[in-house]
């Protein structure tokens, strides 16, 4: 008691609570200035340790000074602050080091789809927050709430998607996730299994919610949680009758919530989410709706609908017609997406700036045909959300297509160091890499993955297929046996061995695998996958006949998947399989179908049926006619992917008309755009064997026959490069093997035709 009147009489006390009071208004000062002016939220923290770890030098100072008559400098003052100084001087070093206390937001100079520079200022990768909203529960009973439990949080996120310090996620990101989990509604998802995948995802928060309908009125619960505890950080219960008026309370308080700054005059908007959605209550529930149908129930037709009366109520709702046109695009009604798209662009104020890309994008892709502006409309994107992996993946299917390999790695490069907990992104960097035709590499990358991953045995089959492309054919055998002991069922693993089986000439190992894969397959995709092999084998066999019956099998399932506009894509390519059949009229007929059925841009494809048929039938005019055609295609949808194949038909019109080194050219440059194609080293040695340089043939010819030694016709090609040379035996080697490959080709087929004479010719 006396020390404690001690420390009364020299102020100690009243001095220190001054000081903490003190403390307090600086950290509430800081803490406001901070969101204000967007500095970084690392200067409260620096305002609640740096003034605590002074507390010892203010208590020395009051204790020997506080109270009257004692003026002089002890030698605990004189050792004690110093040391004191020193300590929270390095403390503050070693905890803060490496952080920015600087602003939360940096300036960035953008170029827009019409090539104007504009300065803006964006928040820095490090202080936007990670967040997933989950859709909302309810009491199964309460019906009125079904369409809320979707409707009020999609409305919040939409809200939030306004502000640039904030990085979201939705259910509809994640649903296969869900779907594996039991929760393929992707509502009532228990709290372990949200905070399970919200720290998969490196989510900071996420959001759970209740609502329900009480007498006509709305009633919500929101609670926010730490990510990385699962721990309750905030919960607030809302009531009213207007949803997207509670939306906007919502996300407010969640703002507050998880301080996020003001990005001030500079930043995003924030408007109430009437206006960047809809003031129509009706329009917001239809789209809605069609929500639930396309992503719970996969009803597309019932989502396209749904979608068409909420336009109809509000055609200013952008967000929707952007959606309806997605709708219409999957449901192979293309020609009736131009309208909406444009009604998006007219009202594109109405959409949230990252949205305002997207549709963008999509506009000048596929209105506008306009693939540069496409991709500067994604590169603004990207270079205004720089951690957004959104517009990464967007820009990366760009590059795919324009078949810029550089860049696409880059970008997905990009991705993994956003997202690590992608680590599928390091299975399409390997596949990049082994179509580039660095094998080392991708192999590199694919052990990489398996390492992380050693349970995974699909990463055992990009093995397998990337060995046979190198020509490692025992050791693929090795990777696929590994993959089926972990996986016996596995229809993709199946496939894979009986290819492997069909090219090492074990044709009947070859058909068993696709029968115990196709009575394994239990969805459409899975007996697709199945057909496509078998295509393969009787098209490799000769028998292009059942390879159609096949073909068509196919088709079929995949209309269950995919959009009637792919179907008919997919079936403009095999034109060249009809003909070569003599099949003509159903060949042309496939050519016709997609010049009515697929829309401008799409409808430019068409040339590239009408060239494999004219390939079928050698018939080098009508070919070299039909090479203007693709090449305006090529450059119309900046689609590169698609050159190797235009090299190829070039090259194979030289041939014909004898011109070898014009066609060596040709499938030289085919070869330095696609790599990885074993095919095109067959196609170069036929032109060296016509140009009498046998021995570079045979090593080119090898090279295809490393990958497919039970290729018959590269074994064909083998053979009449060895009869030019006068080597009769190995010729007539080569040549029966491919004629035991086409055993029971067709009757008509040329190529089984043409090895039949040359072993009359050869005595074979």
């Amino acid at each position: 008691m006396t020390y404690f009147k001690d420390l009364l009489r020299r102020r100690v006390p009243q001095v220190v609570a001054i000081y903490f009071g003190a403390c307090w208004g600086l950290l509430e000062f800081v803490d406001f200035i901070s969101q204000r002016f967007a500095l970084s939220p690392h200067l409260i923290d620096l305002a609640l340790v740096g003034p605590l770890l002074l507390l010892p030098s203010i208590v020395l100072v009051t204790y020997f000074h506080g109270a009257s008559g004692q003026d002089e400098w002890v030698t605990a003052e004189k050792i004690g602050i110093p040391m004191n100084l020193l300590v929270a001087a390095l403390f503050l070093v070693f905890f803060f080091q490496g952080k920015d206390l600087g602003a939360a937001t940096t300036t960035v100079v953008v170029t827009d789809e019409d090539g104007v520079e504009s300065e803006r200022v964006v928040p820095k990768t490090e202080f936007r927050k990670r967040l997933t909203v989950y859709f909302f529960d309810a009491e199964p009973e309460d019906t009125a709430s079904t369409w809320l439990q979707y409707g009020l949080p999609m409305a919040v996120l939409s809200d939030l998607d306004q502000d640039h310090f904030l990085d979201l996620k939705a259910p509809i990101h994640f649903p296969d996730r869900l779907r594996e989990a039991g929760f393929g509604e992707m509502v009532n998802v228990p709290l372990s299994l949200a905070r399970e995948i919200a720290e998969e995802q490196h989510r900071e928060y996420f959001v759970m919610g209740t609502v329900a309908t009480v007498d006509g009125e709305v009633q919500a619960t929101v609670s926010t949680y730490d990510a990385n505890r699962g721990r309750l950080l905030e919960e607030q219960t809302y009531a009213g009758t207007d949803v997207l008026e509670m939306a906007d309370r919502i996300s407010v308080q969640l703002r507050d919530d998880l301080k996020i700054p003001d990005l001030g005059d500079d930043g995003a908007q924030d408007l109430p989410v009437s206006e960047i959605l809809t003031d129509s209550p009706s329009a917001f529930r239809l789209s809605t709706e069609s929500l639930i149908a396309t992503e719970v129930e996969r009803d597309f037709a019932r989502g396209t609908e749904l979608m068409e009366k909420a336009v109809a109520e509000d055609p200013t709702f952008a967000n929707a017609q952007a959606a309806l046109a997605n709708l219409y695009m999957f449901t192979n009604r293309p020609a009736e997406m131009v309208g909406p798209l444009q009604a998006a662009m007219d009202h594109i104020y109405r959409l949230a700036e990252r949205n305002r890309f997207i549709v963008k994008s999509n506009y000048y892709f596929l209105v506008r045909q306009d693939t540069d502006k496409a991709m500067a409309a994604l590169d603004m994107w990207a270079d205004l959300f720089p951690d957004d992996v959104q517009a990464h993946q967007n820009r990366v299917q760009i590059q795919f297509l324009r078949d810029d390999k550089d860049g696409a790695l880059a970008t997905l490069n990009t991705i993994l160091e956003l997202a690590p907990e992608q680590r599928d992104v390091l299975l399409q960097i390997g596949s990049l890499h082994e179509s580039n035709g660095d094998f080392p590499a991708a192999k590199e990358v694919f052990h990489q993955y398996a390492d992380e991953f050693p349970e995974n045995h699909q990463v055992l089959s990009q093995l397998a297929a990337l060995a046979r492309g190198m020509g490692s054919l025992e050791e693929a055998r090795g990777y696929y046996d590994r993959a089926l002991l972990m996986a016996p069922s596995d229809v993709g693993l199946m496939v894979g061995m009986g290819s492997l089986e069909r090219v090492t000439g074990n044709f009947d190992e070859a058909l068993a695998q696709y029968e115990a894969a196709m009575a394994t397959a239990g969805t459409p995709e899975e007996r697709a996958q199945v057909f496509s092999a078998m295509e393969a084998y009787y098209q490799a066999r000769g028998q292009v006949g059942r390879s159609i019956e096949i073909l068509e099998q196919r088709l079929a399932e995949a209309t269950a998947y995919l959009p009637d506009f792919a179907v008919v894509q997919q079936r403009l390519v095999e034109a060249g399989t009809y003909a070569e059949a003599g099949r003509l009229d159903d060949a042309w007929n496939l050519v016709a179908e997609a010049r009515t059925q697929l829309p401008p841009p799409f409808d430019a494809m068409a040339p590239l049926g009408e060239m494999d048929i004219y390939l079928t039938l050698e018939d080098v005019d009508s070919i070299e006619a039909t090479l203007p055609g693709v090449e305006a295609f090529i450059n119309t949808l900046q689609y590169e992917i698609v050159r190797p194949a235009l090299l190829a038909a070039q090259g194979e019109a030289h041939v014909l008309r004898g011109e070898y080194q014009e066609a060596i050219r040709a499938f030289e440059e085919q070869r330095r755009l696609a790599p990885s194609s074993t095919g095109v080293s067959m196609d170069l040695g036929r032109c060296y064997r016509e140009l009498g340089e046998y021995d570079r043939a045979v090593s080119l010819i090898e090279e295809t026959l490393k990958t497919s030694p039970y290729g018959a016709r590269t074994n064909y090609e083998m053979a009449l490069t060895y009869e030019a040379m006068g080597r009769m035996d190995e010729a007539r080697v080569h040549l029966n093997r491919a004629l035991e490959v086409w055993e029971d080709a067709d009757p008509a087929y040329k190529w089984a035709q043409r090895a039949r004479e040359a072993a009359d010719r050869l005595g074979g």
